[in-house]
């Protein structure tokens, strides 16, 4: 009997109900879509961070990561690579080899980081081909360099121009070589910007003496959620002589950054859910208000308090299920449509994020957690809201309620 006065109450007031359900409904569409938006930017940032240089996985000799010298490189072999790529959320598995050099132009020297690549993966890895600003992108079998913007503006370099370059190779073997300046790159990051040489690895490998070696092997996956599980695997299948670090470990400045970040967004969502509470609270106020009559006279035909406090909790489930419902419906609509056609900037602002490497736009995140996170959440809070209405019925004088 409950279950059938609830739901027709519901009906009976057509307008104060459809009041009430969307003031569920817009909670729920607007706490997730600001979480969605919130941490789709987030990953964005996150994602344009790590893909400049490091990618999200490197695989290293074990103890390399602590000390960064080439008496730690690592032999390679086809069989670890393998081992690497068979992982499904590996996309990727590129070798490296780094080391600091001098670079000279014989009027002007500079301390930089050069790094040897297979050009032909890096371009799918970390996009370098995108970063070309001039020249032509180098091949796997090509002798010259690639020379970060800032580097050759320090350097006074342009296209064909002759660097040489002056180190430390393998084992202390000194390394001195000349190589023309075949593609000038540009990386949004200053750091990156000003001190970075890339040549093939091959080339690399002859000039520090270093043949078939890697200080790293960098890896990219399908999914950046899966990073840690990734990680786990991929220890579980190489040999312990090597080890395994996910991006947290190589850059934690960028997760305290994220963490910070979450912080003053868990804030706003709170003050989100403090109006929507207000919000939907003052509903409910008014609904009482409107149904004194009704309630009065429920009690005098002989509805016991306990039973009109149900079929009031009744309603709350039912406005809170429909309201819920509806707004879940609309947040996946419009999360997946901004995913796909992401908020762009424009003018100055879609400059500003280009030069600093940064795509334009800010996609929303369509994790499956988001939807079901802030649905119950709001269902909760409704819910809670709910007991106000209890409350007053069990105060609640018939003869009194009747006469206002």
């Amino acid at each position: 009997m409950l279950f059938k006065l609830a739901w027709r109450n519901l009906w009976r007031n057509k307008y104060r109900t459809m009041i009430t359900v969307a003031s569920v409904f817009f909670a729920v569409v607007l706490s997730v879509l600001l979480t969605s938006i919130q941490r789709g930017a987030m990953q964005t940032l996150v994602k344009g961070i790590v893909g400049f240089y490091s990618s999200y996985i490197q695989v290293h000799k074990k103890g390399y990561f602590d000390e960064q010298t080439l008496d730690n490189v690592m032999e390679l072999n086809d069989s670890l690579v393998a081992s690497i790529r068979k992982q499904p959320n590996v996309t990727h598995v590129s070798p490296r080899l780094e080391t600091f050099v001098l670079a000279s132009t014989g009027e002007s020297t500079e301390g930089c980081m050069m790094v040897g690549i297979v050009p032909s993966e890096e371009k799918e890895l970390i996009k370098l081909g995108s970063k070309v600003r001039q020249g032509i992108y180098l091949a796997d079998t090509d002798r010259g360099v690639m020379i970060a913007q800032g580097l050759a503006q320090k350097l006074n370099l342009k296209l064909n121009d002759t660097l040489i370059l002056l180190g430390q190779g393998y084992q202390g073997v000194t390394a001195a070589d000349k190589y023309p300046v075949k593609t000038i790159v540009s990386f949004g990051s200053p750091k990156l910007n000003d001190g970075l040489l890339f040549m093939p690895l091959a080339q690399a490998q002859r000039f520090l003496s270093a043949e078939n070696k890697a200080t790293s092997l960098v890896v990219a996956v399908k999914d950046d959620r899966l990073v840690n599980k990734t990680q786990q695997e991929i220890e579980k299948s190489i040999s312990p002589a090597y080890e395994v670090k996910n991006w947290q470990q190589m850059i934690p400045d960028v997760v305290e950054l994220v963490k910070s970040k979450s912080s003053s967004e868990f804030v706003v969502v709170l003050l989100l859910y403090m109006l929507v509470a207000f919000g939907m609270f003052a509903t409910l106020l008014m609904l009482m208000a409107e149904r004194q009559f009704e309630l009065g006279m429920l009690m005098a035909i002989g509805m016991k308090k306990a039973q009109l406090a149900r079929m009031i909790f009744l309603e709350s489930v039912f406005v809170s299920l429909v309201g819920c419902a509806a707004g879940l419906l609309v947040s996946i609509t419009i999360t997946h449509l901004l995913s796909a056609h992401p908020i762009t900037f424009g003018g100055e602002m879609k400059k500003m994020y280009e030069n600093m490497g940064f795509e334009a736009t800010i996609p929303t995140s369509t994790d499956p957690s988001i939807y079901y996170t802030q649905v119950i959440i709001i269902a909760v809070v409704s819910l809670v809201l709910s007991v106000y209405p209890m409350l007053k019925i069990s105060g609640l004088n018939a003869l009194k309620a009747m006469r206002k």
